[in-house]
């Protein structure tokens, strides 16, 4: 699992890449790439980190990601009919549509002139993140279908178009509020993929910081400094949070008990499971549940 940090290969013709698939360019990887990301999920269930926060994400999930930002998607291949007894076996289709955009093709003359104000904050907003509301979707969708058919000499203002478009609208909150400052380099970036891989892969069991540690070849006491210093986070504390998203994904799409909940995400004790959840999220489980509550299905 090589860090990925490369221009994002598209058509020499054209000073973007735009298109639709049902694999993520990054493969699993935590990476970063000079280009400007915008991704909509068409179909897909997963799991999504910017920076240090990690979320769930789902069809209809519209993200932009600024220039050299550290982030990874990790989609589930399957899913169970049963998921507590994990019957009934089925397929997550995977569909995205993706546009990289490098912002150094506009040119410094060029993007310091202050027409350029509005994309020029939303390339900054970005680098933390950020979601787009589901209302500003169509628009976005109807501009990158635009974009996808237009002839060559449309693709600059079209882009242009897109990006104040989205900028105006005001219609999406940033991922994380973390520093959007990271000093991660390579081998950093390749022990994180591996850390962050197996808590995911892992995190409904019992993780030993020994077994974690030897994954990247450090001592117990080691391997607590070295992730504090990059995370600025404990990596128990990373743990939880990862815990309490699969929890938090499991009220809203489940009609689970709170029993099942707790020990689905990997919590052995259920008095643990609810404080460390209003910790994280400000609520109870209970009141998280009836908040999403329309959100709910029975599986």
């Amino acid at each position: 699992m090589d860090f990925i940090f490369s221009r994002i290969s598209g058509n020499s013709e054209q000073s973007f890449s735009l298109k639709e698939s049902s694999l993520y360019h990054g493969l699993n990887d935590l990476h970063a790439h000079n280009e400007v990301e915008l991704i909509y999920v068409i179909e897909g269930k997963g799991t999504i980190m910017i920076h240090e926060k990690i979320e769930q994400i789902v069809g209809g999930t519209m993200i932009m990601i600024g220039s050299n930002v550290p982030h990874m998607l990790r989609f589930e291949s399957f899913a169970y009919l049963k998921p507590l007894t994990k019957m009934g076996k089925y397929e997550l289709p995977v569909r995205l549509l993706t546009l990289h955009f490098n912002r150094d093709t506009f040119g410094n003359t060029f993007m310091a002139l202050p027409e350029n104000y509005l994309i020029n904050q939303l390339f900054a907003d970005c680098m933390n993140g950020l979601v787009i509301h589901p209302n500003e979707h169509p628009t976005i969708l109807a501009r990158l279908r635009e974009l996808m058919n237009a002839p060559k000499y449309d693709h600059l203002p079209l882009l242009m178009r897109l990006f104040n478009g989205i900028a105006l609208s005001q219609q999406h909150t940033s991922f994380t509020s973390a520093p959007s400052v990271n000093t991660y380099n390579k081998l950093d970036e390749q022990r994180l993929t591996k850390i962050y891989l197996y808590t995911l892969n892992n995190f409904t069991k019992t993780i030993k910081l020994k077994e974690v540690a030897a994954i990247i070849y450090m001592s117990p006491n080691a391997f607590c400094k070295y992730f504090r210093n990059l995370t600025q986070k404990s990596y128990f504390e990373f743990l939880l949070e990862v815990k309490i998203n699969y929890a938090c994904r499991l009220l809203k799409e489940t009609d689970y008990s709170m029993v099942v909940v707790c020990y689905d995400s990997g919590f052995s004790n259920h008095s643990n499971f609810n404080r460390h959840f209003k910790k994280i999220t400000g609520q109870t489980p209970l009141e998280y549940r009836k908040t999403n509550q329309r959100s709910i299905t029975t599986l």
